[in-house]
């Protein structure tokens, strides 16, 4: 009986050392959550507009989901800007807001990125190529979060679109077609460049022509001129001068046919076929010597 008792007691004390050690295996073996992951943000490129050929703003969404329970921020700390592959060392301003700084709440955030973009400055720095922009902005972000230390993140976004030059003029002759005593009429004739790989159209172009300093004739051209891509035009514009109230001096220097220096300057309205700059005004300013031929 005695035997007996022994053994029941332990056989209980042998099943009990078996539940712990069973209970122990089955708490460490189950699977423990995973930390929550940090947020990927992406940021995405919109749009581009322009005011002229030189003055962009480009247009990005900042898009990043915070996984966390709690609210928090994300802050631009540094920006660099990359063309072709080439740094940029100015001709970039980010636009608002002031501080750089997003407010993040739960779920997926959006926040509008503005850059502004000068193509004079990034033509002093060799970054101005004359047919696509391959673009791409990168941003360091600080990101913070009531739930979690603050932590860096890196994101960036590409922007792929064609430059826009304007076109080039240049004065090849100027030549007397008649000269009276009251009007002299004159044939300037102009040079068009067309730098870029698409045809441009100019419109509503008007001019003044200024000889040795004073104003010998103006006008608008109504015709359309079209210029194709990679390609020059040549073309004639046909001035009226009246000297009713100028110097005979003028009148003289134009009969003797003498070299003359002369301003040409004007402006013009160019069509272009890119959705973001479609019609701009450009404006010229020429001067120089030029024999006055008699035609």
């Amino acid at each position: 009986m005695a035997d007996m008792k022994k053994y029941l007691i332990i056989s209980f004390i042998m099943l009990f050392i078996l539940l712990l050690i069973s209970a122990f295996f089955f708490t460490n073996c189950k699977s423990k959550p995973g930390p929550v992951e940090g947020p990927s943000p992406s940021l995405i490129f919109e749009k581009i507009e322009a005011e002229d050929p030189s003055h962009l703003r480009l247009f990005f969404t900042l898009e990043i989901e915070n996984p966390f329970p709690s609210n928090g921020q994300i802050k631009i700390e540094s920006w660099r800007v990359e063309i072709n592959g080439r740094r940029a060392n100015s001709g970039f301003t980010l636009e608002e807001p002031e501080d750089l700084i997003f407010r993040l709440g739960p779920g997926i955030n959006r926040f509008p990125v503005r850059m502004k973009m000068d193509v004079d400055e990034l033509a002093a720095q060799g970054l101005a190529p004359a047919d696509e922009y391959e673009l791409n902005l990168i941003a360091k972000l600080n990101c913070s979060f009531d739930s979690s230390p603050p932590f860096d993140l890196e994101v960036s976004g590409t922007a792929a679109f064609p430059g826009i030059q304007a076109p080039v003029f240049n004065i090849t002759a100027i030549a007397i077609l008649k000269a009276e005593l009251v009007n002299t009429r004159f044939k300037v004739s102009l040079k068009i460049d067309n730098p870029n790989p698409f045809p441009v159209d100019l419109a509503a172009f008007s001019y003044e022509l200024y000889g040795n300093g004073r104003l010998w004739a103006d006008g608008i051209e109504k015709n359309i001129i079209k210029v194709p891509g990679k390609s020059s035009l040549k073309g004639d514009l046909y001035l009226m001068m009246n000297f009713i109230n100028m110097k005979r001096d003028l009148l003289d220097q134009i009969i003797d046919l003498i070299d003359v220096n002369y301003r040409f300057a004007g402006e013009a309205q160019v069509s272009t076929e890119v959705e973001y700059l479609p019609k701009f005004i450009t404006s010229f300013e020429l001067s120089g010597y030029s024999e006055v031929f008699e035609n």
